[in-house]
């Protein structure tokens, strides 16, 4: 199970990943950076690509999974399985580039890309050996990712959406739970009996 360091470690996987492939197919030191909401605004000093991070979404395929239960637990644990919406983005002025980066990213994603404990294992400790995400293309009409280039700070740039699934988080730790309550003690006031 994922803790909530995994959604980041889960970026720098894919950014990690992309960055030595692409540094082998297209030769040279390619650029591969997690663009924040402020970088959109602004225009691009390097050429690269972009992984943007527009949203988080509790996946609603499998909200009523539940763990077992903890050691010295009785109740399972609901997990909280969430999906990262993405976006790739052509980071460059230079349309030749921009065109590059993008479609050499698609190819070494493919049609689905798996990211493991070997990858996210770091970032996270409590990422499990078990524990995988895909990153898959996510379907968007043109009208909505205009839409949602729209929402955004400045103009629109060349991109692929791509959704990464799914991220089962673990519950926060409650307390330990006691044993059953058989009888309330309730003390009594010495004083009070005296003053009757």
């Amino acid at each position: 199970m994922a803790g909530y360091r995994a959604s980041m470690g889960v970026l720098q996987a894919l950014k990690e990943r992309l960055s030595l492939r692409m540094a082998a197919l297209l030769g040279g030191n390619p650029n591969v950076k997690l663009l924040g909401s402020q970088e959109l605004s602004g225009t691009p000093t390097t050429e690269s690509l972009g992984i943007y991070l527009y949203r988080i979404a509790v996946d609603p395929y499998a909200r009523n999974r539940h763990l077992a239960a903890a050691e010295g637990r009785k109740t399972p644990r609901p997990e909280l399985p969430v999906n990262l919406h993405i976006l790739l983005v052509g980071w460059s002025d230079k349309n030749e580039a921009e065109v590059t980066y993008l479609s050499t990213a698609m190819q070494i994603i493919g049609s689905a890309m798996n990211l493991g404990i070997a990858e996210v294992g770091i970032t996270d400790p409590s990422w499990g050996e078990t524990d995988s995400v895909q990153v898959i293309p996510e379907e968007m009409s043109t009208e909505d990712l205009t839409r949602l280039w729209d929402s955004f700070p400045g103009g629109y740039r060349l991109s692929v959406p791509y959704i990464i699934k799914t991220l089962r988080l673990t519950p926060d730790d409650e307390r330990d739970e006691g044993p059953l309550v058989k009888t309330l003690v309730y003390p009594m006031d010495t004083h009070m009996e005296n003053s009757r």
